[in-house]
């Protein structure tokens, strides 16, 4: 298998190799586990593979990974860049991303909520274009468009590059001091799967289970998805109900990948509150797809102050 073999290549610790990337039996083990179970592929299964243990330093900080938990125990205020829906990469988007990023200043922790490319080669550009070796950890969730497979050897040679790539579908909770994110990747229904039998699928029962442990943690409360939640756009529903939050359910955040062809959410804030507010970071696609203006890419950055959260929208400036 071409990304089992990417990753041991990536991990064997020869001189030269990132320190962070010296995990290959490991991370062979996990994708080989992640590999096997299909339907067109089965993500957020709380049984299912986890990330192998690792210490990854980034930056200033220092994250702890292994059963299914991505954690920053070092307490203070924590940024994270959140980006979606690049769809495909084309030259122009890959120029506005690298300008998205630069216009996240400082932050600890980027999320890519998925759209970012149709094979392997536009994820390896994607990734690319959002990563400088370990400055951060970029944490990429797949959406409609990721085929697996092309994903999974982009994260491997992302890693043996150097850069903090994680793969969403083995990390099903990232744990901060005042705030824990699940992720939820992937599309609920395969018919909307661009990727096909290739992409990847979650079930209900999956987000239930995953609301169910999210409830009742202490701090901010966010879910974060590729799909967006139920929604009503010109009159008409979009989005997933399995990921709406019902009765017993409580969450303070919804990040979610672009509903309809829109910019990011306007600049909000709040606290613990269980509003369930929606936020996404709109399009980072730099092509027009209908008729009329050119869409801005846009991006944004959830900034968690304890019990508290601001969120700031990113426009691409040229």
């Amino acid at each position: 298998m071409a990304g089992a073999a990417l990753a041991l290549a990536a991990c064997s610790g020869r001189p030269g190799v990132p320190a962070g990337a010296r995990l290959g039996p490991a991370i062979a083990a996990a994708i080989a586990a992640a590999d096997q179970v299909r339907e067109p592929w089965r993500c957020a299964a709380p049984d299912g593979p986890s990330a192998p243990d690792e210490t990854l330093a980034t930056g200033t900080r220092t994250w702890q990974l292994g059963a299914h938990v991505m954690k920053l125990a070092t307490p203070g205020d924590v940024a994270i860049g959140v980006i979606a829906d690049a769809a495909g990469s084309a030259p122009a988007t890959l120029a506005a991303l690298g300008r998205l990023r630069a216009r996240f200043g400082r932050v600890d922790l980027v999320l890519s909520l998925g759209g970012m490319g149709a094979t392997r080669a536009e994820l390896d550009a994607a990734f690319a274009a959002l990563t400088d070796r370990a400055t951060w950890p970029l944490v990429v969730l797949p959406g409609d468009l990721e085929p697996v497979a092309g994903q999974r050897e982009a994260i491997a040679a992302a890693r043996l590059r150097g850069a903090a790539v994680i793969d969403g579908r083995l990390v099903q909770r990232i744990e901060l001091p005042a705030a824990t994110i699940a992720l939820v990747p992937g599309s609920g229904e395969a018919s909307r799967l661009a990727a096909g039998a290739d992409g990847c699928r979650y079930r209900a029962e999956d987000v239930t289970a995953v609301l169910a442990e999210l409830t009742p943690r202490a701090g901010l409360r966010i879910l974060a998805s590729a799909d967006p939640p139920r929604e009503a756009v010109a009159g008409e529903p979009i989005g997933e109900l399995a990921i709406t939050i019902g009765a017993g359910q409580q969450i303070d955040i919804a990040l979610h990948g672009p509903a309809s062809d829109t910019a990011a959410t306007p600049a909000h804030s709040g606290n613990r509150d269980g509003a369930a507010v929606s936020l996404s970071p709109g399009s980072s696609d730099a092509t027009p797809r209908l008729p009329g203006p050119q869409r801005t890419p846009t991006a944004g950055v959830l900034t968690v102050h304890g019990a508290a959260w601001s969120w700031r929208p990113i426009e691409d400036v040229k």
